[in-house]
């Protein structure tokens, strides 16, 4: 199983895809790469697969070359700030970590693959019953706005019964929101990071004899 950790050294457009989609929890990239055959694109990402996962055999669901399907499990890590520090400034860490689960679906033809990247669910690792206020935030095209503010509002009724202080209440509810869109950005800076390094594993040209 994978575990993607986010880094922010990202290019933000990915110059090679021809057809780009966002949906609320879906990414999808289709890629044009000249002169190369199917098996020769299935057999790139497969080694790219083999490179950046731990454990394929785990996360690998289906790999059929004639199909043309590969579909891969894993799991992004998100780092994010921690509204509750506003409050207990010397109480909690910083930073939180958010783990969602991922599928990625990639559909190879000659001289073309796409892919469909979709975060399915925040990752547990036993059967605790968290807040699924992290989930409420995956917003990657915009469509969740006013169930996000509606959340909000839910949030702020319940912050009334904790903290009397309303200053103190306004800056939580701020950087709940703040957090909410840096998690949001930071899995679309992610899902796009990973597709433009599958599409690098794939156009490169080995300048060696091998």
């Amino acid at each position: 199983m994978r575990k993607v950790i986010l880094l922010m050294l990202f290019i933000t457009t990915i110059t090679n895809a021809q057809e780009y989609k966002l949906e609320q929890k879906t990414v999808t990239g289709v890629f044009e790469i000249k002169e190369k055959t199917k098996a020769e694109i299935f057999a790139s990402i497969n080694k790219w697969v083999s490179i950046n996962y731990n454990s394929v055999k785990n996360v690998v669901q289906m790999n059929d070359l004639e199909s043309g399907t590969i579909i891969i499990k894993g799991i992004n890590e998100v780092m994010h700030k921690n509204p509750l520090k506003i409050i207990y400034p010397n109480l909690v860490a910083e930073f939180n970590t958010t783990k969602f689960n991922h599928l990625i679906e990639v559909n190879v033809k000659d001289n073309k693959f796409r892919i469909i990247y979709k975060l399915l669910e925040i990752y547990m690792v036993d059967a605790t019953v968290i807040n699924d206020s992290k989930m409420i935030s995956v917003n990657l095209d915009g469509s969740r706005k006013a169930e996000v503010e509606e959340y909000m509002v839910l949030m702020e009724e319940s912050f009334k019964k904790a903290y009397k202080n309303k200053e103190k209440r306004e800056k939580l509810l701020e950087a709940y929101r703040l957090s909410f869109e840096e998690i949001n950005t930071s899995l679309k800076n992610d899902i796009k990071a990973t597709m433009q390094s599958i599409e690098k594993s794939v156009s490169e040209v080995t300048k060696d004899k091998w």
